[in-house]
Formats: structure tokens, C-alpha cells, sequence
């Protein structure tokens, strides 16, 4: 565990030429170690006005060192809930460190990694699911992915949680009452109103994880796998996409012999394309392991994209192809329609019953169609998630909540059977830790640490 007896600083900006840097200083001396080394226009810089920037030159020892605007916030209306002191210096990488150094000749140690939102989460300014919501929105690779953390940053999951935990709590300390005056017997029709709350509570809970794996998903991207026999267009299709000659293509058969990926935005939505090799019976080794990797990434895969050659005949590798797949997350993607003679191929009618459009990877006819089946597919058909909306967006918070939900289904078990309330009482106790540990009141010590460690220093 981090003490917060230190006072800690960091860049908080990439460390690369640029138009602005940002050093943040945070802890109980943040403010006095800054003092020395900064000459503004305010004469008393510890009684200066907070959150007021001040300009000013950051100096060593008389010898200017850049010049600065600085942000002084006194805690407890910080992002840490400590003092906090930002130097928004240039963006030199030379001028970052000096100034760096200077902090810390003055006593601030560097900040470990999430150390500040560490911090922020200990002095309770935000709770765990919040904390997540930072790395979240930092790392987002969508609009919508980036909406998602905000609505957590705001704190629309820990509500929920709450509110569930409330109802839990309210139940436990009834039944435990019953424990501690064991004259107060549960009567039937008692049992069964505690029956029905707790199946009020199940429900809140199953809403809540019919949708973690989307959220996750919208968090990362979709994966989507791009495959079929070699020459049907796959690399093609995925250049076309990505509106770059990312991947060669060429006429020769087996030109891809590795997984290459790449993300692409539809409707805000991420969608992670991964351009396969062309699946066939080879004896190259190199080709050979390609295939291996195709097979897979499509397992893993959100969304199959299944190549097939409009201009040619369904093979029978095409046919055992389509007969593997889960058709619920495949599109088939009928190319070459530039060569067709007619609106579809001859052996259309076969597989007319599954997802399928017809395009020209050459000329980009039909993929603004494509576009809109993997929309609906990773939206499951019901659109974007709106300003009300919130997820689970990692198997940390998914696994706790399952195991919410399994305690009080272990209680409504119990619940069947007279004189269980000490087993009734424990259940509910289980259910309402794994929810604490969902907001990060019942978490351990090595969990937050694994948690923050993943975040960037300076954050």
C-alpha cells in the first residue's frame, strides 16, 4: 500500500517536443516545495487564491529555467483531495526533467504508476468503478467507448450499486434482527416477502451483467475476423475499409501468411479488422503456421467477415467453411460483383438464408452495407447506448457481480427451509462484499495495487 505521508510528483504529459508540458506535484508540501523555485507576480505563492493561475518563471538557484503558468488547488478541492500544485511549462523534454529534478531536490518523490487516482481513491473523492473510468477514458479507441467512461466517471455504476447494495443491507439487517431475538420467528408470508425482494435484487443484478460482455467489447473494439480460401479478396476488402493500402495484394495465391490488424470507426464504434491468411491445404510451413492463426483468431472473434468469389463456383472448402461458422456473428461477404454477368452468382440461393452482402472490394460498392452489419451485429440491434446507459467493462467487475448474484441465489435456497436465518444471514453478508468490491470497499490491498499499476505515471 502507498503512503500518503509523501508528497509525490510526475510528468503528466507525453514526454516528447510539443507546445505544452505538464508537471503535477501532489501531497501535504506540494505547495511549499514548489515555492523556492518559482519567482510570479504574487509575492505570498502559499496564500495564493485556489485553482487561480499564476504566472510566472520556474528557476534553479537564481538561474531561469522556463517560463510558467501555475495552477495552485487546495485540498481538499483537488483531484487527489490533497494539495496539488500543476506547472504548465514548454514542452521540452530537456525543460520537463530539469524541472522534475528541482521538485524532487526540494522533497517530492516520483510518483508511482496511478499513484494520483490511487490516491484519489483512498481520500474517497472517488470510488473504485471511477477510478477505472480514468484508465478507461484514457485508453478509449471510440467515441462511444470514450461516452461509456464518462458515464462511469460520473459515477452512474456506483449508483446502481449502491442502490442494489441498500436493498441487500436492508433485508440482512431484518434477518439478523430475527437472529438476535430468536422470539421474532419468520412466518411463512414473512419469508415469502423476503422471497420476493431478493428476487427484485437477482433481477437488478442480471440486468446489470446481460450486458458486461458489450461493454467490454465497446471498450476494446469488436474483433473482427476476415477469412475465406486464398484469392477471394480478403486483403482487398480490408484495405478498402481501411481506405489505405495497408496489406499487399497481389494475384498470387497465399500472399498473406500472418494475421495483420487494424481498427476502424463505424458510427463511433471500434471495430478491430484482422486481415487472416487464406485457409487451403498446404505443405509450406510458413503458410501452414498462417492458417493455424486464422483458425484461431476466428474462434476468438466477435464478428466472422466469410470472403467468397462471386465469380467463381462454391468450392468445397467454401461449403465447409460456411457449415463451421456461428451464423449469428457471420456476414457473408459476396465479393468480385464488378465481374458478375448477373445481379447474383449462380449459387446465391444456397446460402440466401444467412447474412450475407455482395460487394467489390475493387471499387468499394456494397461496403457502406457491410458497415451497417457489423453496426448491427456489435449493437445487437438495438443502437447506441444513450446518456442513461452504463456497463461492467471488466471481468473484475463481472466476477464480482456474478458472485453477488450466486449469494443470493444460494440464500433464496435457504430461505425454503425453517430455522436458516444464520445461513440466510451469511449468504446475504457474501452478496453484499462481493458488491463492496465492486466500488472498492471490500477490495484487497494486492487487487488496487495490480489495478493502478496498469495505469500510466502522471495519472
Amino acid at each position: 500500500m502507498i503512503s500518503l505521508e509523501d508528497t509525490i510528483a510526475a510528468i503528466a504529459t507525453p514526454i516528447q517536443p510539443s507546445g505544452i508540458g505538464v508537471i503535477r506535484v501532489s501531497g501535504i508540501d506540494a505547495i511549499s516545495i514548489l515555492e523556492p523555485i518559482f519567482k510570479g507576480s504574487e509575492k505570498a505563492f502559499k496564500k495564493s487564491e485556489s485553482h487561480k493561475l499564476q504566472y510566472g518563471w520556474i528557476h534553479d538557484s537564481g538561474e531561469l529555467v522556463d517560463q510558467v503558468l501555475m495552477a495552485v488547488m487546495h485540498a481538499p478541492n483537488s483531484y487527489t483531495a490533497e494539495n496539488v500544485v500543476e506547472v504548465q511549462c514548454h514542452g521540452s523534454p530537456i525543460v520537463l526533467k530539469k524541472i522534475l529534478n528541482l521538485i524532487m531536490k526540494n522533497g517530492a518523490r516520483i510518483a508511482e504508476a496511478g499513484e494520483f487516482t490511487q490516491r484519489a481513491f483512498l481520500n474517497n473523492r472517488i470510488d473504485l468503478t471511477q477510478a477505472e473510468a480514468v484508465s478507461d477514458l484514457i485508453h478509449s479507441n471510440s467515441e462511444i467507448g470514450a461516452k461509456l467512461a464518462v458515464h462511469q466517471l460520473q459515477g452512474k455504476l456506483f449508483n446502481y450499486i449502491e442502490a442494489v447494495k441498500k436493498k441487500v443491507v436492508s433485508i440482512a439487517s431484518q434477518i439478523e434482527a430475527s437472529i438476535e431475538f430468536p422470539e421474532e420467528v419468520l412466518e411463512l408470508n414473512t419469508r415469502e416477502g423476503y422471497m420476493h425482494r431478493i428476487d427484485n435484487v437477482c433481477s437488478d443484478l442480471r440486468k446489470m451483467l446481460s450486458v458486461a460482455d458489450q461493454g467490454r467489447r465497446i471498450k476494446m473494439g469488436f474483433l473482427v475476423a476476415i477469412i475465406g480460401r486464398p484469392n477471394v479478396g480478403k486483403s482487398s476488402l480490408f484495405n478498402t475499409l481501411l481506405q489505405e493500402q495497408r496489406v499487399i495484394v497481389t494475384s498470387i495465391p497465399g500472399t498473406t501468411r500472418d494475421s495483420v490488424e487494424e481498427s476502424i470507426q463505424i458510427q463511433g464504434l471500434s471495430f478491430r479488422l484482422t486481415d487472416t491468411a487464406g485457409i487451403r491445404h498446404t505443405g509450406e510451413l510458413i503458410e501452414k503456421e498462417g492458417i493455424t492463426r486464422t483458425q484461431l483468431i476466428r474462434s476468438k472473434a466477435d464478428i466472422v467477415l466469410v470472403i467468397l468469389d462471386a465469380s467463381e463456383k462454391l468450392t468445397e472448402g467454401d461449403q465447409t467453411l460456411i457449415g463451421n461458422l456461428d451464423k449469428g456473428k457471420t456476414i457473408l461477404v459476396i465479393n468480385k460483383k464488378d465481374l458478375l454477368t448477373h445481379e447474383f452468382p449462380d449459387w446465391y440461393e444456397s446460402v440466401s438464408s444467412m447474412k450475407s452482402v455482395l460487394i467489390s472490394a475493387k471499387n468499394g460498392d456494397g461496403c457502406k452495407e457491410l458497415e451497417s452489419y457489423l453496426f448491427e451485429i456489435a449493437t445487437q440491434g438495438i443502437g447506441l447506448p444513450t446518456y442513461e446507459d452504463f456497463y461492467i467493462t471488466n471481468l473484475r467487475q463481472q466476477d464480482a457481480a456474478e458472485k453477488a448474484l450466486s449469494a443470493l441465489e444460494k440464500a433464496k435456497k435457504i430461505l425454503l427451509y425453517p430455522n436458516g436465518e444464520e445461513f440466510l444471514a451469511v449468504d446475504l453478508r457474501s452478496c453484499i462484499n462481493a458488491l463492496g468490491e465492486i466500488v472498492g470497499e471490500t477490495s484487497s490491498d494486492d487487487l488496487l495495487g495490480q489495478i493502478f499499476s496498469e495505469f500510466c505515471i502522471g495519472k
